[in-house]
């Protein structure tokens, strides 16, 4: 769906290109030439916007692991469950809700599971 997307985006602007880049500014003459200053901006403006859609369909999803830190992003979505689950553990025991407390340690435990796998992706990656 998202290649499509893109080269619905592409086709709309190249189709567009053309006639935008030989619109006169509102109040002026029209141009004389093809080399005018307004021609050479909507061309920048049509690269930066392809530039803009490669990375966006392409590149951006491509990265599994986060830059800063080096970290699979599952153990940082399973350190996240695990507090999560934590915190409703603590809240449904001070409660004494005994539902909320099994959902804090069934949280807690996908939060093991799924940080234990994210350091098995890094151990495979030789971080």
């Amino acid at each position: 769906m998202r290649l499509t997307q893109f080269y619905l985006l592409v086709g709309s602007l190249l189709a567009a290109a053309p006639g935008i880049a030989q619109t006169a500014a509102p109040g002026s003459a029209p141009a004389a030439s093809s080399t005018s200053g307004m021609g050479w901006l909507w061309i920048v403006v049509l690269v930066v916007a392809v530039g803009g859609a490669i990375w966006y369909f392409f590149i951006r999803n491509k990265r599994s692991v986060t830059s800063s830190t080096g970290v699979d992003r599952d153990r940082v979505a399973g350190s996240a469950e695990y507090a999560k689950g934590s915190v409703k553990d603590t809240v449904g025991s001070v409660l004494g809700d005994t539902k909320l407390q099994a959902e804090g340690k069934l949280d807690k435990a996908q939060g093991r599971t799924q940080n234990t796998v994210g350091g098995i992706k890094d151990t495979l990656r030789g971080k």
